[in-house]
């Protein structure tokens, strides 16, 4: 579990993994450079739960994505199952169990995530995130956007080409995208069909700032993956990531923002995102010179 400043929502993350109904497991969390009241947290819970937690913590932040951190975990890790949890988000007690005989009942696959019901700040669900199941499936999508939930993730440690490291540490935000198509060339993925985990917006995710940014790096991972990892993408995956490219380049980034989570499922009030970022759009028109001089306020 890496941590950075995730103090208003750490207790319930920690408590979710210590209610797992799986019991044979350590609890690795890295305080990623914290400043404000996590290692404090992290601390206490070391201290009431001292076999089954250890902690470790970076002088700095090693980047903004928790890979760094989450590499630093697995470097003292001791298992040969390995579960990515961020610290804002809630796993159900059935998590870990399923995962593990999952891979138990599964020697092929490498990697095993789950679908995810989207909570805001307050824990109230607010949309689900839902995820191809099949390694054939996920290859496909791929090629178009993510289909895996990062911090719903178990890997099979022996399967990875370094025990000590999954991340390749290239691409910032999006380097679990980059480094997950690499392990796509040492084994199958798959996803659970059930929801079991709760992934938390709280308006300082990083992966929803600068959307289209960081859509113009899954454009060029893909095309690194056809490169270096040679996947094969599909001519229906080419044609989707050209049409994606023109709206991500013809729309503004404020309404790309807007309208993300909305086509990823994970906001299940897109009417009401609409009318208020159409709200905006009429303030912003109404104030531009121009359009005050040609247009009668309050006809707009």
């Amino acid at each position: 579990m890496p941590v950075h400043n995730a103090g208003k929502f750490l207790v319930p993350a920690i408590e979710s993994i210590l209610a797992q109904t799986y019991a044979r497991f350590e609890l690795i969390i890295v305080d990623d450079g914290s400043t404000d009241q996590s290692w404090k947290t992290i601390r206490a819970y070391k201290k009431r739960y001292p076999k089954t937690i250890r902690v470790y913590r970076t002088e700095k932040q090693l980047n903004s994505a928790g890979n760094g951190a989450t590499d630093v975990g697995l470097s003292h890790a001791k298992g040969e199952y390995i579960a990515r949890m961020d610290g804002d988000d809630v796993a159900l007690p059935k998590r870990i169990e399923k995962q593990v005989q999952f891979l138990q009942d599964n020697p092929l696959v490498i990697l095993v995530g789950t679908q995810a019901d989207i909570i805001n700040k307050n824990g109230k669900r607010i949309g689900t995130k839902t995820v191809p199941t099949t390694n054939s499936a996920i290859y496909e999508s791929y090629g178009v956007v993510h289909p895996i939930i990062h911090p719903s993730v178990m890997i099979r440690r022996s399967a990875l080409p370094n025990r000590d490291k999954i991340y390749l540490h290239k691409w910032g935000i999006n380097d679990d995208y980059y480094s997950f198509f690499k392990l796509l060339t040492y084994g199958q993925f798959a996803n659970l069909p059930e929801v079991l985990l709760r992934y938390r917006i709280h308006g300082t995710n990083a992966s929803l700032t600068n959307v289209k940014e960081k859509f113009y790096n899954t454009a060029k991972i893909r095309l690194e993956a056809m490169k270096y990892f040679n996947y094969q993408m599909s001519i229906r995956s080419l044609l989707v990531m050209a049409t994606q490219v023109v709206l991500v380049t013809l729309l503004p980034s404020r309404f790309i923002e807007y309208i993300y989570p909305i086509v990823r499922g994970m906001d299940r009030t897109p009417q009401k995102r609409l009318r208020a970022y159409m709200a905006k759009l009429k303030k912003l028109a109404i104030s531009h010179p121009v359009v005050r001089k040609y247009t009668v306020v309050g006809k707009l």
